[in-house]
């Protein structure tokens, strides 16, 4: 039982950092676009960060993704791409 509560423990320390990280990322994309994005409109795989939103948001991201990578890198978030 103990090895289950382990693995168990392992899981929730690392949905809890994904969650973190995903709270961060959507604040620092809330602050530097001036629009709200909630971390659930927030995807991360690798080094890849896809962000579901309305066209106009994503034209924002378009526009000022090196900005947004500055920012994030700052924070020790190593994302590359933005989509």
């Amino acid at each position: 039982m103990s090895l289950f509560n382990d693995i168990l423990g392992q899981i929730e320390q690392r949905i809890s950092k994904k969650n973190s990280i995903k709270e961060t990322i959507a604040d620092i994309l809330s602050n530097q676009l001036h629009t709200t994005i909630t971390p659930d409109q927030i995807t991360i795989r690798d080094t890849t960060l896809n962000i579901k939103a309305a066209p106009t948001i994503k034209m924002a991201i378009t526009l000022n993704r090196q900005k947004l990578l500055k920012a994030l890198q700052e924070k020790e978030i190593s994302i590359t791409i933005i989509q």
